[in-house]
């Protein structure tokens, strides 16, 4: 009898749980009752054997030490504020917030920096600043230095798109394409710009055709949409 009972008490766990995990549209919900925050923090982890998440992870790659220019490197870190061990990956960007990260570097350095870009961005015969000159980092870095100024955001998108992807990682390269058309009130493509509804939860800015978005993410090297809105909705951890 004792294991009858017991075994029962499964099945009724079973169900509850099978309840518990139905969509909020198969639900009842009463109109009284108080929202729920929404179920993300198990169904938001990184599959880290996605192609994705490898090809990012292997772009970023510093261990080989083969760029070409130390000092320029050294000096882009300093200008925005980072070092060698951030590992933030492009994809997700409130909209209006990116030119504020460049504030953490060192003022004058970042002024020098902006100088010599924009000297950079000039000269077509001049070598801008890639993987193989300044390794992932420092491409990162600039990255983060150009969200302060249009123009040369969208002297860097040009730049980092002949490069190409072993140079330019297209993660960024899809994030600053985004960054740029919705700054100038156009659809976003990749689905990286997200927006703060009234109750401070992030939802993408409009998209240009919806229904394909991942298939432009993926050749870009970035997850799932689902799967960026989901972890930006995930509360942070302790």
């Amino acid at each position: 009898m004792t294991r009858a009972v017991r075994l029962l008490a499964r099945l009724l766990f079973g169900v509850v749980l099978l309840l518990g995990a139905r969509p909020a549209s198969a639900q009842a919900v009463r109109k009284d009752a108080p929202a729920r925050a929404p179920r993300t923090t198990r169904r938001c982890r990184v599959d880290s054997a996605a192609q994705w998440f490898r090809r990012q992870r292997a772009w970023a790659d510093e261990s080989r030490h083969d760029w070409s220019d130390e000092p320029l490197r050294a000096a882009l870190l300093r200008a925005a504020g980072i070092d060698a061990a951030d590992a933030a990956l492009p994809g997700f960007e409130i909209v209006g917030r990116a030119a504020d990260a460049p504030a953490r570097g060192d003022a004058a350095e970042r002024t020098r920096m902006l100088d010599s870009l924009r000297a950079l961005a000039k000269d077509r015969r001049a070598q801008w600043p890639t993987r193989s000159v300044v390794g992932p980092a420092g491409v990162h870095a600039v990255w983060l230095l150009v969200a302060a100024d249009s123009a040369l955001s969208r002297t860097a998108l040009h730049r980092m798109m002949e490069a190409g992807p072993d140079e330019s990682p297209p993660a960024a390269v899809a994030t600053l394409e985004d960054r740029l058309r919705v700054a100038a009130g156009r659809k976003q493509i990749y689905g990286t710009q997200f927006v703060l509804a009234p109750d401070g939860t992030p939802q993408p800015a409009p998209l240009e055709d919806p229904p394909r978005v991942d298939l432009r993410r993926d050749a870009a090297g970035l997850p799932p949409l689902a799967a960026s809105v989901c972890a930006s909705r995930a509360p942070p951890r302790p």
